[in-house]
């Protein structure tokens, strides 16, 4: 019996045992020797890695982006004025023609034979106008008899005139210097007033088309510069603008600009799409830090600079912006440091560790 009860108190005293060293870990009594190094650890964890950016003044330009079409500088489809037969097509297509080069004719035989009757009635009338002249100069016949002969002259040569204005209906030819495109007849086929037969086009120079909101319009007038791309060409060219639209679309709220590039080398051809940009303002040394940077707030942005390894913020005064940057008008030094990343945990007078340095 003895023997049991001693067995029993030997359980109870380490199950005390037990509960007394739990009791003594959870209070921290065994971890007072690492305490120094815990809190080192607690004061590390404060230091927050960022990235940074150190402005230095430089070229700034703002700038529009609009899309735009290339146009020829002047282009038609070449086109009957007459009815009839296509008797003759004096051009390859792709040649490149002067003004008033002869592309096509249209029957005029008719008119042709008409016009040669007519030059033989003018010929005898003529004649016979010379004679009563000369009788009436004599006092041979009277005024009246004359002004019957001068009539009838001017009355042929009138009808003369009509039938060749007729008779150059049917001679198609080049109204200004270009180059022609595809041929849409033969020979031999009927055309009509209208009928389209061969597009021609002015390719030097060619017009840049394009619009910008009404509130740009102050920045272009004839002369501005502006630059464009196309699809096929990876170069950038230079244009001068030449006209803009007297009015602003109501529907659009924009503007209608057209400028000129000499396109010498022909590579650009009308009907291309251009990728217009329009420079607005160009500062040489703006003070300029990433867009990432710029914290707004109630009434203004700030940012966080980097002084003797803390974050302090401080207000800026944005000015222009493009796709990446921002211009800082006031609140900002050449030669500061911005902070760049971390600023959703970034409190004043924070500890951080620059990793990495970054400036344009």
């Amino acid at each position: 019996m003895k023997r049991k009860s001693y067995i029993r108190y030997i359980i109870y005293g380490l199950i005390l045992l037990v509960f007394l060293i739990l009791l003594a870990n959870r209070s921290g009594l065994f971890n007072r020797s690492g305490g120094g190094a815990a809190a080192v650890s607690g004061r590390a964890a404060q230091v927050l890695p960022v990235k940074a950016w150190i402005i230095t003044p430089g070229p700034l330009t703002d700038k529009i982006v609009a899309a735009g079409v290339v146009q020829a500088d002047e282009q038609v489809e070449i086109s009957a004025e007459a009815s009839g037969r296509l008797t003759s097509i004096a051009f390859r297509e792709g040649d490149r023609v002067k003004k008033g080069e002869l592309l096509a004719t249209v029957n005029n035989a008719d008119l042709s034979a008409q016009m040669d009757r007519i030059n033989y009635q003018i010929q005898l009338a003529e004649q016979r106008e010379l004679r009563q002249r000369s009788l009436l100069e004599k006092q041979g016949i009277s005024q009246q008899t004359y002004d019957q002969a001068l009539t009838e002259l001017n009355t042929l040569k009138a009808e003369h005139e009509v039938l060749k204005a007729q008779f150059d209906k049917t001679m198609i030819r080049a109204p200004f210097d270009g180059i022609l495109g595809l041929r849409q007849l033969s020979e031999g086929a009927y055309v009509t007033p209208g009928t389209k037969i061969v597009r021609l086009a002015r390719l030097q120079p060619v017009k840049i088309e394009f619009s910008i909101p009404e509130r740009y319009a102050g920045y272009l007038s004839r002369g501005s510069s502006i630059t464009f791309t196309v699809e096929n060409s990876p170069e950038v060219y230079r244009a001068e603008v030449y006209a803009t639209e007297a009015v602003v679309d109501q529907n659009t709220r924009s503007l209608r600009v057209r400028a000129l590039y000499s396109n010498e080398d022909i590579k650009i051809l009308p009907g291309s799409f251009a990728r217009v940009e329009v420079s607005l303002v160009s500062v040489d040394d703006a003070l300029l830090v990433p867009s990432e940077a710029i914290i707004p707030e109630m009434g203004g942005s700030k940012v966080f600079v980097y002084r003797n390894g803390k974050a302090q913020p401080k207000a800026v005064v944005p000015g222009l912006r493009t796709s990446t940057h921002v211009q800082i008008n006031d609140g900002l030094l050449s030669g500061d440091t911005i902070i760049m990343s971390g600023l959703l945990q970034m409190r004043p007078g924070m500890a951080v560790l620059l990793t990495e340095i970054n400036q344009p």
